[in-house]
């Protein structure tokens, strides 16, 4: 506008704004002194008309420079680009910004190669000058500990996809390491949290057994209500959080408010968990091993109440226990920011040792309150973490790569070791050990069994106890030069009661009958048992050898390195097989247990040995099959377990193919008190081709309450015969009296 006109009898009077605050006013030639400074002066006209054309110039002059004074303010506003100052990511110092334009904002959080361990709650954004991107470093006590860099851009006229986690087939399953009573917290109950009262929020079980550094000394300001899924919820299956966050306590949030109210749901979601019982004292910082990515899409609508959505993603214990999540926020109509990798870890004091037995054991204690030698984050490393914190840094002394290890993943079924072991070089037959096992309340393994517990998971509770025996007594630090194995050699089991062991604590009872050292190898014979609310159901004995790879690759099979093929395969001329019958109104094992799925299934009616039913697999090994992956680090082999599992489901089929069990009776289930009984001389691994597995109908028992078959089995792998079962015993409902054997 350069100047303006009026429709009377008033002078055009040009306009040009004033000067800025603080110069001086500069008067053109024949301005009266009285006339308002940067007013230019009057036209030729009487005296009476030019001073009111210099009083009302000066009053539209005031006017419309405030109009333009806010309308620069306003476009400036609009135009920041971030933080201007300072701020606390705190909810006790509110987060401001001006506000902006609408635009998508992206950017990057990475931490410092060796950026400290801190609270979460005692970090500082700072706005960075940048010429090409914002940016911001976020401090703690003046040292730079990560940067966010970032742009904004035009809005799309759809949102654009969230970058997409690659799913797992089969998420793990955590096992919390205490049951919550709580899973949705209020204000009142976010507030006692905070005070310290995890007991009386979260439960007895939650309490931990000396006093925590786990609780922020800001609380859990951001969220006014939380509410914890644990695993098999979210879109990962590792669990949910969702909560909302208040409005009105501060001006309209920025990305790093929504950091802390994020930081602030997980670490709700690892109380709830259990996370903080397996540390001494430890304290909740930011997990920095992948980088926070940022968007907001809607500044505007971030002021208000907000409801928060986070996917867990990750959950466990090794390096530290920790919960990742991908997290969104909105406003119940569209999401108006998205953080994914945000994540906390618990992390002891600094100095504090967290080998087994010393303080980090003594944190720990049982569901009946015994305190224990080893707990959950032990048998974490020992599955696939540090062996120095599994045993011990003063006991683990080897470098190798191969080293004696528990399962990993969902096939870990060992939760806490309670008694000590004797000390190196004591006698150690007869000595007794006892641990721990916290079993879901929906095991998968019972879940993809039609709800039976099956002989796969009663055998890796027993064996991985023995085993964690073996190495707790000294075996893990045999040969320190050299990589050494662990592998079950033979066994022998009864299920002597059926259970429901579903979220129960199964106690092993672990006695050790011999230790025999070897040139390259040592032998340790157990006996176990299994009880439940203080009542036996399961027991047995193993045999487990620590190996060197020598010794190892000395193995040959069952047959003294003979191949000698399956019982069909040997019969000439070839009896008839037909395909088996199919499983009718019973459900099939399914998921990781459908060992049968894929595979050429052949029966013979009055085939075998016996001459009472003969089945034979064929199956092509896959190396991607899921138990490679979770059965020993940097030595995977399909554990034997699986082998067993897949006999006692190929017993089934040939049970039901021999007319034994219809659809009108039960699904046949292991007998009570026969003697299983096994042999393993070789393992299958991921580079192998082919497995085999046959099962022969030895016997078939009826009385007026069933039917007993006992059967027995073998698996080869690439044509080596390596695994033997025998008096595999399966109950069918119903019969009349009557014995049927060879």
């Amino acid at each position: 506008m350069d100047d303006l006109s009026f429709d009377a009898s008033c002078p055009v009077i040009p306009w040009w704004p004033g000067p800025a605050v603080g110069q001086t006013a500069r008067r053109p030639p024949g301005l009266p002194a009285s006339a308002p400074p940067g007013l230019p002066g009057p036209a030729p006209c009487s005296t009476r008309a030019a001073a009111l054309a210099e009083e009302l110039a000066a009053t539209v002059r005031t006017a419309h420079h405030a109009a333009l004074r806010a309308h620069q303010a306003l476009q400036e506003a609009l135009l920041a680009p971030g933080l201007r100052a300072p701020l606390a990511v705190s909810p006790t110092e509110p987060v401001a910004i001006a506000p902006q334009q609408p635009s998508v904002l992206r950017a990057t959080l990475t931490w410092c190669p060796a950026s400290p361990m801190v609270p979460v709650d005692d970090l500082r954004v700072t706005e960075v000058a940048s010429d090409d991107e914002e940016a911001w470093e976020v401090r703690h006590e003046g040292l730079a500990v990560a940067r966010v860099t970032g742009r904004r851009e035009a809005p799309a006229p759809t949102e654009t996809p969230w970058p997409v986690r690659q799913l797992t087939l089969y998420p793990r399953q955590f096992r919390p390491l205490a049951q919550s009573v709580r899973d949705r917290l209020g204000r009142p109950e976010l507030d006692r949290l905070a005070a310290g009262d995890l007991a009386g929020v979260l439960g007895a079980s939650c309490a931990p057994a000396e006093p925590s550094r786990t609780l922020s000394a800001t609380g859990f300001a951001l969220l006014d209500e939380v509410v914890v899924t644990g695993s098999g919820t979210g879109r990962h299956g590792q669990g949910r959080v969702t909560a909302t966050t208040p409005g009105g306590r501060a001006k309209t949030p920025d990305w790093a408010a929504l950091l802390t109210a994020a930081w602030q749901a997980l670490h709700v979601h690892a109380l709830h968990q259990g996370l903080h019982l397996c540390l001494p004292g430890p304290s909740v910082t930011p997990w920095t091993e992948e980088c926070v990515h940022i968007e907001v899409w809607d500044g505007a609508r971030l002021s208000g109440p907000l409801q928060m959505a986070a996917d867990i993603v990750s959950i466990g214990l090794v390096p530290r226990p920790h919960v990742v999540a991908d997290v969104s926020f909105g406003d119940g109509r569209t999401t108006a920011a998205r953080l994914r990798g945000v994540g906390c870890v618990l992390r002891e004091p600094p100095g504090r040792d967290l080998g087994p037995g010393n303080s980090g054991g003594g944190t720990r204690r049982t569901p009946d309150g015994r305190q224990v030698f080893a707990h959950e984050l032990h048998m974490a490393h020992s599955s696939e973490g540090d062996l120095s914190i599994a045993h011990g840094a003063a006991r683990h002394r080897s470098a190798c790569l191969i080293r004696p290890r528990l399962p990993r993943g969902d096939l870990l079924m060992l939760d806490r070791m309670i008694d000590a072991p004797a000390a190196p070089g004591a006698h150690l037959s007869d000595t007794s050990y006892v641990t721990e096992y916290d079993v879901p309340h929906a095991p998968w393994y019972v879940d993809q069994n039609a709800g039976g517990v099956p002989h796969l998971a009663l055998l890796e509770t027993s064996l991985q106890a023995a085993a964690f025996v073996g190495a707790c007594l000294g075996a893990y630090g045999e040969y320190p030069d050299q990589n050494l194995t662990v592998r079950n050699l033979e066994g022998s089991s009864r299920l002597v009661r059926a259970v429901d062991l579903r979220g129960r604590t199964v106690r092993q009872a672990t006695t050790v009958l011999s230790h025999t050292p070897l040139p390259g190898a040592l032998l340790q014979r157990y006996r176990y048992e299994l009880a439940v609310g203080g009542e036996t159901f399961y027991t047995g004995e193993a045999v487990h050898g620590f190996f060197t790879e020598p010794v190892l690759a000395q193995q040959q099979g069952l047959d003294g390195g003979r191949l000698v093929a399956p019982w069909l395969r040997r019969q000439s001329p070839p009896p008839l097989a037909r395909p088996p019958r199919p499983t009718g109104e019973h459900p099939a094992p399914s998921g990781r247990l459908a060992f049968l799925e894929g595979a050429d299934i052949s029966f013979v009616a009055d085939g075998g040995r016996y001459s009472l039913g003969y089945l034979l697999c064929d199956k092509p090994i896959d190396p991607d099959d899921w138990y490679f992956g979770q059965h020993f680090l940097h030595d995977p082999v399909m554990p034997g377990s699986c082998g067993v599992e897949l006999l006692f489901q190929m017993a089934r089929v040939c049970v039901r193919s021999a007319g034994i069990s219809t659809d009108a009776t039960p699904e046949p289930r292991p007998a009570l008190g026969a003697e299983l009984r096994w042999t393993y001389r070789g393992q299958i691994q991921p580079h192998h081709r082919a497995l085999q597995a046959e099962v022969h109908l030895r016997e078939v028992i009826r009385t007026d309450a069933g039917t007993t078959v006992l059967a027995e089995g073998s698996v080869w792998r690439d044509g080596l015969r390596i695994y033997a079962v025998d008096d595999i015993a399966l109950q069918v409902a119903g019969g009349t009296t009557g014995r049927r054997a060879s």
